[in-house]
């Protein structure tokens, strides 16, 4: 399974100063991932980070020596951006604000749930894995030949311009869908509509169409963003709308996050 292979090239630190529960975790991680590092405070866990530099810290809140948020603000303090995930038997509000502060990646009530904290590791190794081979998971596969993206590429086309044809009322001539990294790029020209291009024959009219166009778009892309989300599973928000109506040309990108 894809979750197994991924877990597999990322190296835990995780950071409990309670045998019991440390043992137990530790003993559940060695099974899943590449490496785990265990150390049995704060300031162990500091020097274990140094020295293995891992992927990601999974750390007790209250401990003897020095507590999760102060190992947490002296790795942050030194320039590194190892993702953090929090497990402590207090669900205090003050405290969870302070360590979102610090841009932790999950908070866990103790006992912890295990499906929540691989489900976690799941997405930071995807996204390693992702980042550093420029790969895309989709549908739980790495999306790794052109054939694939390509026939992603043309679903999500097709469903553009059925999104185009029920919002405006007029499909495009053209439209092109690149997808680059987790971006997904939708390029719709000659699409505007009778009246649109009637009103621009009256007059120097652009601006307001592309004011129209992208209140309408602003509305209604969640429809696009839920059809999206459906086909690949993975969520996708948009990021960047572009109306020319000079240059009959309209460009969306949307994010997968």
């Amino acid at each position: 399974m894809l979750e197994e292979n991924v877990l597999k090239n990322i190296k835990v630190l995780y950071v409990e100063d309670e045998p019991i529960t440390r043992n137990q975790v530790s003993r559940f991680l060695k099974k899943k991932i590449g490496k785990i590092v265990v150390a049995e405070n704060g300031c162990d866990g500091i020097r274990k980070f140094l020295e293995h530099q891992p992927d990601v810290i999974i750390t007790d809140l209250i401990m003897p020596d020095m507590n999760g948020i102060e190992m947490m603000k002296k790795i942050r303090g030194d320039g590194y951006r190892c993702p953090f995930i929090i497990t402590s038997a207090l669900s205090d509000s003050k405290i969870i604000l302070e360590t979102v502060d610090l841009r932790i990646e999950q908070y866990l009530i103790k006992p912890i749930d295990i499906n929540v904290l691989m489900d976690r590791l799941i997405q930071i190794a995807i996204d390693k894995v992702e980042n550093k081979n420029d790969l895309l998971v989709i549908n739980h596969e790495f999306i790794l030949s052109d054939d694939k993206k390509n026939e992603l590429e043309f679903k999500i086309r097709n469903l553009y311009s059925s999104f185009l044809k029920k919002t405006t009322g007029k499909g495009a001539k053209l439209i092109e869908v690149f997808i680059r990294g987790k971006e997904i790029e939708i390029i719709a020209k000659e699409n505007l509509t009778i009246i649109e291009e009637s009103f621009l024959k009256a007059g120097n009219h652009f601006k307001s169409i592309e004011i129209i166009r992208k209140t309408i778009y602003e509305n209604t892309i969640k429809e696009v963003e839920d059809q999206i989300e459906t086909l690949i599973g993975r969520r996708v928000a948009m990021i960047n709308l572009e109306i020319h109506p000079k240059e009959a040309y309209e460009k969306i990108v949307l994010k997968i996050q």
